[in-house]
């Protein structure tokens, strides 16, 4: 098989692979790991801790432990209120020995930050001069380091994984593509009706395949697939939408309808089905009784338009009901559309300027009630259901997209080699999987999914 076929179809693959292992949150991978227990002392902290008192203390910084020794300092001015009889601050350091620091961790550090504050023996205390309290504070933050390093213990990170509004957000970034995540993944839990609470969002066997299916998907239609088989996808619009103005991404001189971005999997032809409301009786809602927007005999028109510019204009029949065969549906004939992300519109093409009579329903509230269809005011004007995008039919290929050009970092020529096209292949692999990884990919990680590359080219 050529080398750039196989570059073309084991891609996708690798796309998948790197979509599924992206979708978790992993930590970047750390330098050579820095013992430290306590959270509130960064690296260098000897250096960047406060000084005991605003005096010429940090001088004697580097001098030798001072005499009395540490437990003996702790046995004259600190046992006598923190003992098992008064127990001040809750705590005793009668048993409490200082040349075995560790072996009370948490109590040592809560004694370095009283002392390293200075609050500690309290105010009108007898108290240690200022060299044999430095002495003791160093002693002890010694004792903790070295424990630190010789048992380092950086605690446990939870698992965390992508809920949909950080998994369309990663694909984006990643593949240069808007995707509607709620389209591939089932709800994300919620607590306390927060759905980006880490430890409520847990993993499943079905929602693991949930994210398989979506990575395989959305892997085919960011470098698209000229095999792909029609399919259809329906744009509804909401109820309370006003269909009086226009709407945004629509072209100007429309009203309501709506406008939406689409990936176009493929080259190829596209037919657009649009659906409208109706009133209880199954008779289109603004059929043109007393309408104010249309001369009599003038049908309503809605035009189709892709990135801005005019597909196809349809006339709405306003005797359709919804007891025809087709319903209150209308399809436009097939038109050409290149692979890639367009934005299609379906607008009705507006009449007029000006206010309309607002006599029954609130303002930009246009649909107040199908029931009242027939009543003067707002709901005398054909609203849209829906619109849905079928297709591609005779597909001709996939031409280049925000999202291929995203992936194909470099492309093997016509006479390229397998060294050349694997060569290629592990730069884009690498690239693709750092991003996604949120750091730099070991030699272990290019190889499997390298490996990916392989299988998805033996398939052709």
């Amino acid at each position: 098989m050529p080398r750039r076929a196989m570059l073309r179809y084991a891609v996708p693959v690798v796309a998948t692979g790197v979509l599924v292992a992206g979708l978790f949150v992993a930590p970047p991978a750390a330098p050579a790991f820095t013992p430290e227990l306590r959270l509130d002392f960064p690296d260098g902290h000897h250096a960047s801790r406060p000084s005991l008192r605003a005096t010429p203390l940090a001088a004697s910084a580097g001098t030798a432990l001072a005499t009395p020794t540490d437990n003996e300092v702790i046995e004259e001015y600190c046992v006598r209120c923190h003992n098992e009889r008064r127990l001040l601050g809750n705590m005793s350091l009668e048993e409490y020995d200082a040349a075995n620091a560790p072996a009370n961790g948490e109590l040592t550090e809560k004694m370095i930050r009283k002392l390293r504050a200075g609050l500690m023996p309290p105010p009108g205390n007898s108290r240690p001069d200022d060299e044999t309290m430095l002495a003791l504070v160093e002693s002890l933050e010694g004792q903790m380091d070295r424990a630190a390093a010789a048992s380092p213990n950086p605690g446990r990170r939870t698992f965390q994984r992508l809920n949909r509004a950080e998994y369309g957000a990663s694909i984006r970034d990643l593949l240069d593509l808007e995707i509607d995540a709620g389209a591939y993944l089932p709800l994300d839990t919620r607590s306390a009706n927060f759905d980006n609470i880490a430890d409520a969002q847990l993993l499943s066997a079905t929602l693991t395949d949930g994210y398989l299916r979506a990575a395989a998907e959305i892997s085919r239609l960011a470098i698209g697939d000229p095999h792909v088989t029609p399919s259809e996808s329906t744009y509804r619009v909401s109820r309370w939408d006003s269909q009086s103005e226009r709407v945004e991404g629509a072209p100007y001189g429309t009203r309501g309808g709506v406008s939406v971005l689409h990936n176009f999997p493929a080259d190829g032809y596209y037919e657009f089905r649009v659906s409208f409301h109706h009133e209880t009786t199954g008779a289109l809602v603004g059929n043109g009784r007393n309408a104010l927007h249309t001369r009599e005999g003038e049908p309503e028109l809605l035009e189709i338009s892709i990135d801005g510019e005019p597909a196809e204009v349809l006339e709405v029949n306003r005797w359709m009901h919804a007891s025809d065969p087709d319903g209150l549906n209308i399809r436009s004939g097939r038109v050409f559309v290149r692979a890639g992300p367009r934005q299609v519109s379906a607008a009705f093409i507006r009449r007029f300027e000006g206010p309309m009579q607002d006599l029954i329903s609130p303002h930009d509230w246009s649909l107040a009630s199908t029931s009242i269809a027939g009543s003067y005011g707002f709901t005398v004007l054909p609203h849209l259901r829906d619109l849905a995008i079928g297709g591609p039919y005779d597909p001709q290929g996939v031409s280049e997209t925000p999202s291929r050009a995203a992936v194909f970092s470099c492309r093997p020529g016509p006479e390229a080699d397998e060294a050349g096209a694997r060569a290629c292949a592990r730069e884009i692999v690498t690239r693709l999987g750092s991003r996604a990884y949120r750091r730099p990919l070991s030699e272990e990680n290019v190889a499997g999914l390298m490996g990916l590359y392989e299988a998805g080219a033996g398939e052709e």
